[in-house]
């Protein structure tokens, strides 16, 4: 029984979707890197091998069904008569009767992606029914089934485990490492050196670390951490982060639950300039003005408290996962009387809570009000490379969570070039990443959901189409990429539309063996970028038959 019993929900009304035990590969809530993880991720019975029954959790019918090229891949929605909807993400495929349901619509509508919201009464299924296979469709790294619980109304996702779905777990979390920022009135941070925990007393589970010293007026404090589970060593979310400072709570978030209009503040939630730089995930136990997520506790508190010269804070945290299984830090603060003021420098103060428009070199920048999580000290510059004006539009160390819109005049551009025009994002390595934008008044208007340099760029180059070596007899593989965007894809045998399925993540296609059909005479591809630049494959299939 979960140490948290009284947040249950009825256990006993779904059942397993799968017929093996469960363990998983992501729990509820979990830390990706744009989003709450709103499921549980379901390992087959053979590593990464697709072809794993599942069957439906409770009596219901199918209220959606959809077929993405990324996303959820092909998912299935169910609603069930007690409120809540369960959902079968990154299937193979479907049941006999659904796939030719969906045959039939994506041949109408010659389009592979389907999006669709059946009548209840069209497939109506008992408790236990068999739904289709395990697969790994969409934007998924790995054969598993993404399992999810919502409520229907709201669309909420709700932990599964809370309804008695989950694995068995007897370990307790893993927290290597806590660390401390101080933070000026205007929750500005500053960064000290990392302050690292022993390593667990296994017999406990605790830490007792002394103290240290910190030269800032008030903090807040970090903790790295995962949850292993047993039978698998992945490194899953904590359900659970107390923080009492004195023996007061300060800070408390449970995560029972995940609000998909808020799921974007993750990168609040997290420290993301020390996720960017280090590859390291820390949750951050205080919250930022602007962070509107609705899982923490209601204390009254944010997290936030003073240190003195004079007298030690005592911290402790304490790590739990669902059942209960708990790790606890214990440490001391003081305030190092050796303190430096901090001046930034910086183009323009952006208030968080407020909608500004300004205008910094060639560049009007428009942030809507809770596009940042406290005020910005916005730094901003314009230098040329390669010939090419870069537009440093401050430091890719804070977040965004509103889209922040950009405008740049095109000076002296041939005007028949407009629809080629795009921005990219610049990473540190020299890696581009598609903005889009569209021109208006000879101006291009883009939007960026990251700092750091941008330019603007001329994509005239089609996306490239290649045939690779394949063992299935069922299909044969092509790779279509394009060096910028995401791109549409459509396949064609003698001039005839054909399902042809397409896997963003690896940029595969698949052509099925039973659409070349003896006697076609020529196989065609066609692949389309954002910028609508077009490339065309053509396949003479004569020789073949």
């Amino acid at each position: 029984m979960s140490a948290h019993a009284q947040t249950m929900l009825d256990t006993s009304y779904f059942d397993s979707p799968i017929k093996h035990d469960i363990i998983l590969a992501g729990s509820f809530g979990e830390l990706r890197t744009t989003h709450f993880h709103a499921g549980i991720d379901i390992k087959p019975t053979k590593f990464n091998t697709e072809g794993d029954s599942i069957f439906i959790a409770a009596p219901g019918y199918i209220s959606r069904i959809k077929i993405q090229t990324g996303g959820y891949g092909r998912v299935l929605y169910i609603d069930h008569p007690n409120g809540y909807t369960s959902v079968y993400a990154h299937m193979q495929s479907f049941q006999d009767s659904i796939e030719q349901y969906i045959e039939q619509l994506q041949l109408a509508s010659q389009s592979y992606e389907i999006d669709i919201y059946p009548t209840p009464d069209k497939f109506e299924i008992p408790r236990g029914a068999f739904l289709g296979f395990l697969g790994n469709t969409g934007r998924s790294y790995g054969a598993h089934l993404h399992f999810e619980i919502r409520n229907t109304k709201s669309e909420t996702p709700i932990n599964p485990l809370l309804f008695g779905i989950g694995p068995k777990d007897t370990r307790a979390p893993t927290v290597p490492s806590v660390s401390i920022r101080g933070l000026s009135p205007d929750h500005q941070e500053t960064h000290f050196s990392n302050y690292p925990t022993r390593q667990l007393t296994k017999d406990n589970y605790t830490i007792s670390n002394g103290s240290v010293s910190i030269p800032a007026w008030r903090i807040g404090v970090l903790l790295q951490g995962w949850d292993r589970m047993d039978g698998a060593s992945n490194k899953n979310g904590i359900y659970r982060i107390e923080m009492s400072v004195d023996d007061t709570l300060q800070y408390g978030v449970t995560v029972d639950s995940v609000n998909w209009d808020e799921t974007a503040y993750i990168k609040t939630h997290v420290d993301y300039a020390d996720r960017k730089k280090n590859k390291r995930t820390a949750v951050r136990c205080y919250e930022m003005p602007g962070n509107t997520l609705s899982i923490y506790d209601k204390t009254g508190r944010s997290g936030i408290f003073p240190i003195y010269s004079s007298k030690e804070r005592n911290i402790e945290i304490k790590a739990s996962d669902f059942e209960g299984n708990l790790s606890t830090i214990n440490f001391g603060v003081t305030r190092d009387t050796n303190m430096q003021d901090q001046n930034p420098t910086f183009e323009r103060l952006v208030k968080y809570n407020q909608d500004s428009q300004f205008i910094l070199g060639r560049s009007t920048i428009s942030v809507p009000n809770g596009a940042l999580d406290r005020d910005l000290y916005l730094s901003y510059s314009e230098y040329q490379d390669d010939q090419r004006t870069i537009y440093s539009i401050h430091q890719d160390v804070r977040p965004i969570y509103k889209p922040i819109q950009i405008t740049i005049p095109l000076a002296n551009m041939d005007s028949t070039l407009h629809d080629k025009i795009c921005a990219v994002h610049i990473a540190d390595d020299g890696d581009l990443s598609y903005q889009g934008g569209y021109v208006l008044n000879d101006s291009l208007m883009f939007t960026i959901k990251t700092f750091g340099d941008h330019r603007l760029h001329l994509d005239t180059i089609p996306p490239s189409i290649d045939k690779i070596n394949s063992d299935s007899k069922d299909y044969q593989t092509f790779v279509v990429r394009d060096e910028l965007s995401d791109v549409v894809v459509n396949a064609y045998v003698d001039n005839q539309w054909v399902i042809a399925p397409y896997k963003v993540l690896d940029h595969t296609l698949r052509i099925y063996t039973r659409d070349l059909a003896k006697g076609s005479q020529h196989l065609k591809i066609i692949a389309t970028d954002a910028q609508q630049n077009r490339r065309e494959y053509i396949e003479d299939l004569s020789d073949q038959n």
